[in-house]
């Protein structure tokens, strides 16, 4: 576990950009394709070693980011991808919404976790055409070396329309740019069916078992049935139990709609445990667009359950926390040398991140004095007591209230602290918090806001879905009293 510390420390302070190297061609595109560019991308997946047993996305890029939304030729470069790999055995293709795993007999949520990024890339400069096919290593967060291939030359009639036409990419359906449509709910359903048996297979501490008359007795206007065809979805997979009373029920199924900008909403479902302290909660998530005044609709045994949609200034996103105990005790604030301390004990070792959301400047990640470029990670053994510097100097009394919500526009200074146990997901929050600006000083620092913000939080609260048992986070909310 010490060596483990160490080599992420390492990749913490610094991550390796490598530049592909690009080979060029003087054949049509659709030449290129058939003669190069497959058979490039099937002899690397199969036979180079950094690629055996790694599961592979195949994206269309925008520069350096996967693409929600773009043009009809890079997604249709990026089918013609899919569908070799499809053909080609050797090659562990990640679960996509649209294509998946539809038609399997058994789910198979090793496909969840990618590790590499395989991206093409389509750009026109006046007559000139360059298509760029390269690879990202997740993990890591840096472009495979030696990996790439590139086209240059004109495109033809057909592929300039499929260049200029733009596209959702029907694989992100569910994300806040391509959401879910009101006739999209069995799409949404088995999605979500999908994310929740993941998680819920993960699980080793017991089996949940829901009523299944709780179920049917759904009649939401806005997403009728959802509740029933998830848990049925959810059954056929083996990740829970249908029972047909309240007496052997010890779970309950919870969706939420919450509103986030006119007719798009954010919609959790939560298999929650009833009582029964070894199970833990489960979310998962997608956005969709509904009839506004779309509400929360509850599936449970208990008729007094309800819950009251946010307006838009409360939204909140639904962040899990570990199951199975806690890894670091509640946050303090204590006073310090140059400003206040946040305190706090780890539980069990693990790697921990401190950010900071300010009402009105966004989310920052925070940084020592030294200020270095990279997310700072505090390693800590269990019964470690960690104490981490932050610029707060108000002379006057304090409030502070622990809070379990990560609030979209919060009322008061939040501090969080994110502890993880296992360094693979480590690596992949510290490049998430890596987005974030850095205040490292006493002076305020613009942070994250607005539509960016909601996806940063969107992304990381499916970060700690998929790996909830290595993530704990504690959080305290701060207020000045004159």
């Amino acid at each position: 576990m010490r060596r483990a510390f160490r080599q992420l420390a390492l990749l913490i302070l610094a991550v390796a950009v490598s530049t592909p190297a690009f080979a060029t061609s003087r054949l049509s595109l659709d030449s290129w394709v058939e003669r190069e560019l497959l058979p490039f991308v099937r002899e690397q997946l199969t036979t180079h070693p950094r690629f055996k047993g790694e599961t592979v996305l195949f994206v269309a890029l925008d520069g350096n980011s996967r693409a929600a939304v773009s043009d009809g030729l890079s997604l249709a470069l990026r089918d013609r991808l899919v569908d070799a790999a499809v053909t080609t055995s050797g090659i562990a293709i990640a679960w996509q919404q649209g294509r998946g795993t539809a038609g399997a007999a058994t789910i198979d949520c090793t496909r969840d976790d990618v590790h590499y990024y395989i991206g093409i890339d389509v750009r026109v400069t006046g007559g000139d055409a360059r298509v760029t096919l390269r690879a990202l290593d997740v993990e890591q967060g840096s472009w495979v070396s030696g990996f790439g291939l590139d086209w240059r030359g004109s495109l033809n009639r057909s592929e300039s329309r499929a260049y200029g036409t733009r596209q959702s990419d029907q694989t992100f359906l569910g994300a806040r740019d391509v959401p879910f449509s009101a006739n999209q709910t069995d799409l949404l359903a088995r999605h979500i069916a999908h994310e929740l048996s993941c998680a819920l297979l993960r699980e080793t501490s017991g089996s949940y078992v829901i009523d299944t008359q709780a179920l049917a007795d759904d009649d939401s206007s806005q997403l009728n049935g959802m509740l029933e065809l998830v848990g049925v979805n959810v059954a056929a997979n083996a990740a829970i139990d249908l029972a047909g009373g309240t007496e052997q029920a010890n779970a309950e199924l919870v969706g939420k709609a919450h509103p986030i900008d006119r007719n798009l909403f954010q919609y959790w479902l939560t298999v929650r445990p009833l009582g029964d302290d070894d199970l833990s909660a489960i979310s998962a998530s997608a956005y969709i667009r509904l009839p506004t005044g779309a509400g929360d609709v509850v599936a449970s045994a208990p008729p007094t359950v309800a819950v009251v949609p946010r307006t838009v200034s409360t939204a909140s996103i639904s962040v899990p926390n570990a199951s199975g105990g806690a890894f670091i005790a509640p946050l303090t604030l204590a006073a310090g040398r140059d400003g206040s301390l946040l305190r706090t004990t780890a539980r069990a070792d693990s790697i921990v991140f401190f950010i900071q959301h300010d009402p009105l400047l966004g989310i920052v990640r925070l940084g020592d004095h030294d200020c270095r470029q990279r997310t700072i990670a505090r390693l800590a053994r269990s019964g470690d007591v960690l104490r981490f510097p932050v610029a707060y100097t108000s002379v006057g009394s304090r409030e502070v209230h622990e809070t379990v919500d990560w609030y979209v526009s919060p009322q008061r200074t939040t501090y969080y602290a994110i502890a993880v146990s296992d360094e693979r997901t480590a690596r992949r929050i510290a490049n998430h918090i890596d987005r974030l600006p850095m205040r490292c000083g006493r002076s305020s620092r613009p942070g994250l806001t607005g539509g960016e913000l909601e996806g940063w939080l969107e992304t990381f609260a499916e970060i700690a879905a998929r790996s909830a048992r290595h993530i704990d986070w504690r959080a305290i909310e701060v207020k000045d009293v004159l």
